[in-house]
């Protein structure tokens, strides 16, 4: 559907070879231990959590970069962000 609209595709995971990145544009892939490798890595972390945790501390970095590169205020992304709670 977004092909088709002309956007471009970009998959954040930590499986890069799955079918999803595959057909993406752009893969960001975070090495970090998800639930389908959780039995040989040595986080002490439960199942995915590593990986969220990942994911949680890269988009945080990403919407700063946004509010610095596109001159937004917090105010204006709090408010933003509010209104889609």
């Amino acid at each position: 559907m977004a092909r088709d609209a002309g956007a471009r595709t970009v998959v954040v995971t930590a499986q890069p070879d799955g079918p999803a990145p595959r057909s993406a544009d752009t893969v960001i892939h975070l090495r970090a231990q998800t639930m389908a490798d959780d039995r040989a890595g040595d986080s002490v972390l439960p199942m995915g959590s590593l990986y969220e945790a990942a994911l949680l501390v890269f988009f945080d970095i990403v919407s700063i970069l946004l509010r610095e590169r596109t001159g937004q205020t917090m105010e204006g992304m709090r408010g933003r962000h509010t209104n889609l709670e």
